[in-house]
């Protein structure tokens, strides 16, 4: 028989390990007693593993949600001149010339 201590020491080393884990066998190798706690204590030991790799994802989620914005911060195209170069009259002629020309009122 093994004890609860270590039979949950073992069981947080397998959830680290992302292996398969076989109930059966600590229950076979726990007293009913321990097996029960064990049961009732392995559940922590998931959320408190899956808090942890929800942590680093959203650690590496930021990183690269970051890099994506500094690669594509440019304006849309809808609203390119409000955002840019809107002070410049000569510019914003010259667009609406050009708009005017390729979808004026037909």
């Amino acid at each position: 028989m093994m004890t609860i201590d270590y039979a949950l020491r073992i069981y947080t080393d397998m959830v680290n390990a992302g292996e398969n884990i076989d109930i059966s066998y600590f229950q076979d190798n726990l007293s009913k007693d321990d097996f029960k706690e064990f049961q009732e204590l392995t559940p922590c030991i998931d959320l408190i593993k899956s808090v942890k790799l929800n942590d680093k994802f959203q650690k590496t989620f930021k990183k690269v949600n970051d890099y994506k914005e500094t690669l594509y911060d440019i304006p849309s195209a809808a609203n390119f001149r409000s955002q840019r170069h809107s002070d410049n009259e000569d510019a914003a002629k010259k667009l609406d010339k050009i708009f005017d020309e390729e979808f004026g009122d037909e």
